[in-house]
């Protein structure tokens, strides 16, 4: 694998995905309803609970990438992203008849999207 992609060092584009995963982290602490709307979540003290749960693990995976000092923490950190959205896919499919299907979609693109960058930035040489 390539030791850049478009010219952008594997630690930088780690960093860009913790960054971009602990922006998605703190909107859904500080503004729930916002990413509950977008994943067409209906919006309960309960959900927006479950919302802000996700986030705030979200922005401790991320702190794993944006913390990583050498490749082989950027390298757990990536795997430990992937490994969480795929997880987060299966179990949107496993429980999608109950969600609904905007819900379920959005959920399985998104997290396979994420999950696939991660891997993707992981599988660059160092």
């Amino acid at each position: 694998m390539a030791k850049k992609a478009a010219g952008v060092p594997k630690q930088t584009l780690a960093r860009a995905l913790g960054a971009a995963g602990a922006a998605f982290g703190l909107v859904s602490v500080v503004a729930p309803k916002a990413v509950a709307g977008a994943y067409g979540v209906p919006v309960t003290p309960g959900g927006l609970q479950l919302q802000r749960l996700f986030g705030s693990r979200a922005l401790v995976i991320s702190a794993l990438a944006l913390t990583a000092k050498t490749d082989e923490e950027a390298d757990r950190g990536l795997a430990a992203v992937a490994a969480m959205n795929l997880l987060d896919s299966v179990t949107a499919l496993a429980t999608a008849k109950n969600a609904g299907t905007r819900t379920t979609v959005t959920a399985v693109v998104s997290s396979l999207a994420y999950g696939a960058a991660a891997l993707a930035v992981r599988a660059m040489k160092k």
